[in-house]
C-alpha cells in the first residue's frame, strides 16, 4: 500500500461518516417452571454479553431485539428459583431464535446455576424464503480461497466468467451485497472508454472480505424482505466481527509455490513458431529484406561475402546486410525473452577466407554468447515463478475502563497473487481493512463507527479464474504477449466509513438512524511506451544512442506490432456515494414486528476516459473516448410485518422506489448533437436536449412459512423485485469518428417477479431436507440495439454504418427451478452439506436490433429480434455441490504413547459438478439466422480439499494447513467462439490444443492455452494463529 493510500485511510478512520444496516436478530422465548410447566411472570433474562435483556410478560414470554448475529449466553434469574444459563443461542441475521427456559426451585437457597445448552432447530420454523446462513467456523475449514469460494456452494449460485456472481441465472450485477449494512457499487462496471458496451475482469473483487473478520454470512436467493431494493436476484450480507471484553486475535499467512496454472506449452517457450522460424540468426541472414541488391540472385551461397581493399572488408552489392540483419536479430530476440531469461545473442565475429569461382573471398564466422536478459522491455516475464501470497490478520478488544461500554475490531488482508497468463500488472495485488469502534454510553444509546479500505490493482481483461478473463483476453489476446506494456493497469480504491445511531426505547422497540460515504477511484494508468517510429525518431534526435526494436517484417508472426507510443486505455473515474437511512423497529405485540424504513442516496460521478494518450473525444484520431458527469439520485421508502402467530411466520412488505439518472436526454434522437468539425456526416445533430425522467415503482412482497406436521414446515413466498439498470448502461457514451454509443438515461427499472414454493423437513432429528421450486418471470430487461443518426460513427461498417449503440428494455426472460438440500443440523464430527440444481434460464429480445429513421416494412422484417426465447449462454441445467468437513476433538483419535498426533485436526473436502456452458452449432447447410444455444459443452467438475492440524502452546492456538484446489487436476473446455474450430470440435473431438487436422492453423499456433478454460491443480500453504 502506498503511503499517501494509508495516510487518507488513517485519516478517514477519524471521521467516520458510513451507514450501517440490519445486522441484527432477536430472540424470543418463554420461561416456565420445570415441574408445573406454569409460567414464570416478571423473570429477568439477559444477553450476558452485552446490555439487553427483558423480563417475561404474564404469559411466561420474553422478546428482545437488536440482538448481534452469532453465539449467545442467556442468564435467567427468578427470585426462589435457581439461576440458568443457556449457552449456544445462535442468533441469525433478521431471523428469530426461539428458546424455553425451565427453571427449578432453590430450595435450599444455595445460589446455585445450572448451564443449559441451548438446541438447534432442525427446521427453521420462520424461514419464508430461500437462504443459507454460514459462521466463520464452517467457512474456515472448507478448501475455499475467499467468500466468493463459499458463496459457489450455495444451491442456485454460480460464477460467470468474468468473475462476476449469478444468482439463479440472474445477471452478475443483480445482487445487493452489504459488509456490515454497506452496500458495494457497480458503478465502475465497464470497460474503459467503450461506452457501456463491455465489461471489465473480475468486478466482484469487493466480495472477497478477511475471513478473520467474518462473524456471519447470509446468502438470500429468493424472497428477500422489502427492506432490501435494487436487486433482482438476491441478497448477500456478511456480518463482521466486534471486539469482546477481553483482547483476542488472530493471524495468518498463506503460500502458493510458483508454477504454471494454465493448459499447455510455456507461452515463451523455445518450441513456439517463431522461435523455430527467427529463433537463429541463419534465418535473418537469408531474408530478403536485407538484400543490398535485390535484382541480383546467385544459389548455394550460404554466408556473406567480403573482398579485402587496403586492409578493410567491403561487402558484395549482392549480398546481405548483414550488420542490419544480426542488430535486428540481437534486437528480436532480446525483445522476445523474458526478463532475467538467458538470452543468447551474437556478439562478434571473424572473418574466415573462402574460395569462390577460384577467388579469394571472406565471410563472417559469427561467435554467441548466452548472458541473463536484464529486463525486457515490452514487459515479457518468466509468469511461472512468482509465488501467491496472502497475508490476513485481524485484533480486537475493549476500550476504556467498562469493557461493556467500548470495544474495537480491527482486521486487514493483503493478497498478491500472480496472473494466470502474462499481464501488464503480473500481480493482482488486493488489499482490504476494517477498523469498527462500538459505543454504548448507557443502555439506551448505540454507537457503531466503521471504517473500511479496499484497494485493488489488475487489468482491464484479468483477474477471473477463466483464462478467457485472466489475462491476454479475447481471441486476439494471444498475438500480445510480447508487448505487454501496451496493456492497461487498472487501480481502484474504496474507502468507506459510517456512524450508526441506535435509540433503544425498550427491549422490543428501536429507532435506528445512519449516514453513509464512499469513495470509489478507478485509474487506467497511462505512461509512455517504446514504438517503432518513436525509436528510430529518438534515435535521429539524439535523444539514444542505439535502436531498442527490430524493424517490421516477417519474424513478427503475426503477434501485435510495436506501433503505438503510449500505453492503451486512460481512465480517471471519481465517484462519491452519500446515504441516509432511518428505520423504526417495533414488536408491538406477541404477533406483529413492524418495521418502517426511508432510504435515499445520491451517487456523484464524474468519469473520464479514452483508448489511448493522443485521443481527443471530437478529433479525427484513430481511438474512442467517453466523458460525462452526473448525480444520480434514489430514494426508497418501505414497511414490513413479521407475523407470528400459532406456528406460522409470515413475511408481507411493501416497498417504493424512485430515482432518476440525472441524464440529457436528446431531443431527437436521430440527430444528436456532435460537437466537432463534420467528418462527412449528414449533419453535426441539433444541439438540445430535456432532462431525464424520474421512475417510482411499488414492490408487494409476502411470504408465509407454516408447519403443516411436528417436523416439517412448508413455505410459499411472491414479490416484486426491481433493479436500475446498470450505470455505463444509462449515462456511458463514446466518441468513434462519430457517436459509436450513446447512453439511455431514460432506462425504466428492471423487473423480476418471483414466486417460491418449498418445504422443510425433519429427519431423523439430526438432519435437515430443504426442497424449493421457483420460477422467476425477468421483465424490462435491457439490451442494446443500433440506431441510425446523422453523427453516427462512419467507423462502423456494413449496415451499422453511420449509427450508435444505445440500450432499450427490450430484453425479457425466465428463470426456472428446483433446488434440493440435505445438510446435518446438529453438532459432531462430521459436519456436511449437499445441494442440488435442476433448473433453466431463458434470454430473448423484442422490438429492432437496427432503429433506423425511415424503415420500410421490409427492413422491419429483416432487422426485428425474432419472437422467440432460447437458453441463456450461462445456463446449467444441473448442479451439484457436496461440502463435507471432519474434526477430530481433543484428546481423541489414535494414540500412541499416551499421546493424540490426531487430534484438533480438520479435513474439509468440497465437490462441485455442473452441466457445461450452452453454444450453438448446426452444419452450415442447416444454419438458421438468429438460432442460439440448441447444444451443451460437457459436464465439469473439480475437487478440493483442505487438512488442518490446530495446536495449543503457551495459551495461543496455533494453526496450519495444506489445501489442494483441482485436487484430480480435472480439465473444463472453454466455449469456442470460432465457427471452423466448434466444427472441428463437434465432428472430431479437435480442441485448440490439438494439432489434428492442420498444425499450421492459427487457432493451435496461438491459442492452444484457452483450450482449457479452469485452472490446474493448485496447493497452497497456511501457518497462523489465534489468541
Amino acid at each position: 500500500m502506498s503511503k499517501a493510500r494509508l495516510l487518507t485511510w488513517i485519516l478517514t478512520v477519524i471521521l467516520p461518516i458510513l451507514a450501517l444496516g440490519q445486522t441484527t436478530g432477536k430472540i424470543s422465548g418463554v420461561v416456565k417452571d420445570v415441574k408445573t410447566g406454569e409460567p414464570l411472570i416478571g423473570a429477568n433474562v439477559i444477553v450476558t454479553d452485552s446490555q439487553l435483556g427483558a423480563a417475561t410478560g404474564v404469559d411466561g414470554s420474553f422478546v428482545i431485539l437488536n440482538i448481534p448475529a452469532g453465539d449467545h449466553t442467556l442468564q435467567v434469574n427468578y427470585m426462589g428459583y435457581k439461576q440458568v444459563s443457556l449457552t449456544g443461542v445462535e442468533v441469525l441475521m433478521g431471523r428469530t431464535a426461539r428458546v424455553e427456559i425451565l427453571m427449578e426451585e432453590d430450595v435450599l437457597q444455595l445460589g446455585e446455576t445450572v448451564t443449559v445448552t441451548a438446541e438447534r432447530p432442525i427446521v427453521e420454523a420462520d424461514k419464508t424464503g430461500s437462504s443459507i446462513h454460514l459462521t466463520s467456523e464452517e467457512i474456515s475449514n472448507l478448501p475455499v480461497e475467499g467468500l466468493r469460494n463459499v458463496l459457489e456452494l450455495t444451491a442456485g449460485i454460480s460464477r460467470n466468467a468474468d468473475g462476476t456472481i449469478s444468482i439463479r441465472g440472474g445477471s452478475g450485477y443483480e445482487i445487493n451485497y452489504q459488509v456490515n449494512g454497506i452496500k458495494s457499487m457497480t458503478t465502475n462496471t465497464g470497460a474503459t472508454a467503450f461506452g457501456g458496451m463491455n465489461d471489465k475482469a473480475d468486478n466482484s473483487w469487493k466480495y472477497d472480505v478477511n475471513p478473520l473478520a467474518v462473524a456471519q454470512m447470509e446468502v438470500i436467493s429468493g424472497g428477500f424482505n422489502a427492506e432490501h431494493g435494487n436487486a433482482q436476484s438476491g441478497v448477500i450480507k456478511v456480518v463482521t466481527k466486534e471486539g469482546g471484553e477481553t483482547f483476542s486475535g488472530g493471524f495468518r499467512m498463506e503460500y502458493r509455490p510458483p508454477g504454471q496454472y494454465h493448459w499447455g506449452d510455456y507461452l515463451y517457450s523455445k518450441n513456439q513458431i517463431e522461435w523455430e522460424n527467427w529463433g537463429q540468426y541463419n534465418a535473418w541472414l537469408e531474408n530478403s529484406k536485407w538484400l543490398r541488391d535485390t535484382s541480383f540472385t546467385l544459389n548455394g551461397i550460404p554466408y556473406n561475402l567480403y573482398e579485402a581493399q587496403n586492409g578493410d572488408y567491403i561487402l558484395k552489392d549482392f549480398n546481405v546486410d548483414d550488420s542490419a540483419a544480426i542488430n535486428n536479430y540481437n534486437l528480436w530476440v532480446k525483445n522476445h525473452t523474458p526478463s532475467e531469461a538467458d538470452v543468447t545473442l551474437v556478439d562478434g565475429y571473424e572473418m574466415v577466407p573462402v574460395t569462390v569461382n577460384g577467388e579469394t573471398l571472406y565471410r563472417k564466422d559469427f561467435t554467441l554468447k548466452t548472458l541473463e536478459n536484464p529486463t525486457n522491455i515490452m514487459g515479457a516475464y518468466d509468469y511461472r515463478k512468482i509465488p501467491a501470497t496472502r497475508y490476513m490478520f485481524s485484533f480486537g478488544g475493549p476500550l476504556g475502563n467498562d469493557p461493556q461500554k467500548m470495544n474495537f475490531f480491527f482486521a486487514g488482508e493483503l493478497k498478491s497473487k500472480p496472473t494466470r497468463l502474462p499481464t501488464r500488472e503480473k500481480t493482482q495485488d488486493m488489499q482490504n481493512l476494517s477498523f469498527m469502534v462500538s459505543w454504548k454510553p448507557t443502555t439506551k444509546h448505540n454507537f457503531k463507527f466503521t471504517n473500511m479500505y479496499q484497494f485493488y490493482r489488475s487489468g482491464m481483461g484479468s483477474g477471473s479464474e477463466d483464462v478467457r478473463w485472466a489475462g491476454l483476453w479475447g481471441w486476439y489476446g494471444a498475438r500480445r504477449k510480447y508487448t505487454l506494456i501496451y496493456d492497461p493497469l487498472r487501480e481502484e480504491t474504496v474507502l468507506a466509513q459510517s456512524v450508526d445511531y441506535k435509540y433503544l426505547f425498550s427491549s422490543k422497540t428501536f429507532l435506528q438512524a445512519s449516514v453513509t460515504h464512499q469513495s470509489e477511484v478507478l485509474f487506467a494508468l497511462q505512461l509512455p511506451v517504446p514504438g517503432i517510429e518513436k525509436d528510430a525518431q529518438r534515435v535521429a534526435q539524439g535523444l539514444q544512442e542505439t535502436r531498442f526494436l527490430e524493424e517490421r517484417g516477417p519474424w513478427f508472426e503475426n503477434y501485435r506490432d510495436y506501433y503505438t507510443w503510449s500505453s492503451l486505455y486512460n481512465q480517471a473515474s471519481i465517484t462519491h456515494y452519500y446515504e441516509g437511512n432511518v428505520s423504526f423497529t417495533s414488536q408491538v405485540n406477541a404477533s406483529n414486528l413492524i418495521k418502517i424504513g426511508l432510504e435515499a442516496w445520491l451517487m456523484d460521478q464524474d468519469y473520464n476516459a479514452s483508448s489511448s494518450l493522443t485521443v481527443s473525444s471530437f478529433i479525427w484520431r484513430t481511438g474512442f473516448s467517453t466523458n460525462y458527469k452526473a448525480k444520480t439520485r434514489y430514494f426508497a421508502a418501505y414497511v414490513q410485518d413479521k407475523i407470528e402467530f400459532a406456528g406460522m411466520v409470515g413475511n408481507i412488505g411493501l416497498r417504493l422506489d424512485a430515482y432518476n439518472f440525472d441524464g440529457k436526454i436528446p431531443i431527437n434522437k436521430y440527430e444528436l448533437f456532435y460537437p466537432a468539425e463534420n467528418e462527412g456526416f449528414i449533419s453535426i445533430g441539433i444541439p438540445a436536449w430535456e432532462d431525464s425522467k424520474t421512475f417510482v415503482t411499488l414492490s408487494p412482497r409476502i411470504g408465509i412459512s407454516f408447519p403443516i406436521a411436528d417436523k416439517t414446515a412448508f413455505r410459499v413466498q411472491y414479490g416484486h423485485f426491481r433493479s436500475m439498470p446498470l450505470i455505463h448502461r444509462a449515462l456511458d457514451n463514446q466518441t468513434n469518428h462519430g457517436w459509436g454509443s450513446y447512453g439511455n438515461p431514460n432506462l425504466e427499472p428492471q423487473l423480476s417477479i418471483n414466486y417460491e414454493i418449498g418445504i422443510q423437513q425433519n429427519l431423523w432429528g439430526t438432519h435437515q431436507l430443504d426442497i424449493v421450486t421457483y420460477y422467476n418471470d425477468l421483465k424490462n430487461q435491457t439490451y442494446a440495439i443500433h440506431r441510425e443518426a446523422t453523427a453516427g460513427s462512419i467507423w462502423k461498417t456494413d449496415e451499422y454504418y453511420g449509427t450508435y449503440t444505445t440500450y432499450t428494455n427490450n430484453s425479457y426472460g425466465s428463470s426456472q427451478g428446483v433446488e434440493i438440500t440435505f445438510r446435518n443440523r446438529v453438532a459432531s464430527r462430521w459436519r456436511y452439506n449437499l445441494t442440488y440444481t435442476l433448473s433453466q434460464t431463458k434470454i430473448g429480445y423484442h422490438g429492432p436490433y437496427l432503429d433506423l429513421r425511415d424503415m420500410t416494412e421490409d427492413q422491419k422484417q429483416t432487422y426485428t429480434y425474432s419472437a422467440s426465447d432460447f437458453i441463456s449462454g450461462e445456463d446449467r441445467t444441473h448442479r451439484f455441490n457436496l461440502s463435507l468437513t471432519y474434526g477430530i476433538p481433543e484428546n481423541a483419535g489414535p494414540e500412541i504413547l499416551g499421546l493424540y498426533p490426531m487430534e484438533r485436526m480438520t479435513v474439509g473436502f468440497v465437490y462441485r459438478v455442473s452441466s457445461g456452458a450452452a453454444y450453438f452449432w448446426s452444419p452450415s447447410y442447416q444454419t438458421e439466422r438468429k438460432v442460439q444455444n440448441n447444444r451443451r459443452y460437457p459436464l465439469e467438475s473439480v475437487t478440493d480439499l483442505q487438512i488442518e492440524k490446530n495446536l495449543t502452546l503457551g495459551g495461543i492456538d496455533f494453526m496450519i494447513s495444506i489445501k489442494i484446489r483441482n485436487l484430480f487436476n480435472n480439465k473444463q473446455l472453454t466455449p469456442i467462439d470460432n465457427y471452423r474450430e466448434l466444427s472441428e470440435w463437434v465432428t472430431k473431438g479437435v480442441t485448440y490444443i490439438h494439432a489434428e487436422p492442420d498444425p499450421t492453423r492459427n487457432y493451435h499456433i496461438f491459442n492452444y492455452w484457452q483450450a482449457y478454460r479452469n485452472v490446474p491443480r493448485e496447493i497452497y500453504m497456511t501457518f497462523g494463529f489465534d489468541f
